[in-house]
């Protein structure tokens, strides 16, 4: 029987210092089993992703990537006279994803600070169907996102990702449940069963007291040991991605780093693996 696996929000510049077998090395003792990365060409490194992808299969992870969002990409205007520039953007990154077979890509629905939300919807769900039938080999996961008060955000509370999910009702088209988001967005709730249900990937990360996410496990705000022990019991076999961001841990030493990053892959996979 297929379970959960934990990943990691890979980055070429995790292993500054190192190599990728030595950093790899303990995340995978403490648990790690999966990589995701970030498809954004307009990253610095960006040349190194594709090459990297490669070596961590060969080490044996399994793996996954997260679409861009990030300006100057954008959904937004999918469904309208922007379509074909869009396609292209996106086409050129997804086909990356692509070819590493059957795997997952994280979606950042649609978001604009002027563009009502039944547009953004339109676009959201015109992205989602045209993704799907490019990539037959691609299961898509569209995330729940942090409330923005200055721009209409597709997917910033559960019932419009389950929503648009029902909507297009695609075996291959699932939920990202990002737990962070929902802590930001203060929702302390489990999710009902249909949502559980429909989930096909998850990013775990922790919030500081001043509402900064991105973090490892080591503020305890996001209530790990009732929410990860849920999804195994929804029948959810998918990744669970511990999803941090360097700028938060700057300045911290490279070990201290380290230790937290271990500590929270081991932690993510006892409450995954270990029976309730």
């Amino acid at each position: 029987m297929s379970r959960p696996q934990v990943g990691f929000s890979m980055h070429p510049r995790w292993i500054y210092g190192s190599t990728l077998g030595e950093f790899l090395g303990r995340l995978r003792t403490a648990g790690l089993e999966a990589l995701e990365f970030g498809l954004d060409a307009n990253d610095a490194d960006w040349p190194r992703f594709e090459p990297m992808m490669d070596d961590c299969r060969q080490l044996g992870f399994a793996l996954c990537s997260h679409a861009p969002y990030k300006p100057p990409y954008t959904i937004a205007g999918f469904a309208g006279h922007r379509r074909a520039n869009i396609e292209a953007d996106y086409a050129a990154m997804l086909d990356v994803a692509a070819r590493f077979g059957d795997t997952t890509v994280v979606i950042h629905g649609a978001q604009s600070a002027t563009r009502p939300r039944q547009e953004l919807v339109a676009d959201t769900v015109a992205f989602l169907r045209w993704a799907l039938g490019r990539y037959p080999s691609l299961t898509l996961a569209l995330e729940n996102l942090v409330f923005d008060p200055d721009k209409v955000k597709i997917g910033a509370d559960r019932t419009e990702v389950l929503r648009i999910v029902e909507e297009i009702n695609d075996s291959r088209l699932g939920i990202c449940w990002d737990l962070g988001h929902d802590v930001v967005n203060g929702c302390y709730d489990l999710p009902n069963q249909v949502w559980l249900q429909h989930i096909c990937h998850a990013h775990l990360h922790d919030v500081s007291d001043q509402g900064v996410d991105h973090y490892p496990l080591i503020h305890g705000r996001v209530p790990v040991r009732t929410w990860l022990p849920a999804l195994p019991r929804a029948g959810f076999s998918g990744i669970v991605s511990l999803e941090l961001k360097g700028g938060q841990l700057a300045a911290l030493e490279l070990e201290q780093i380290m230790e937290m990053v271990v500590n929270s892959t081991s932690e993510a996979h006892r409450l995954l693996t270990t029976s309730s």
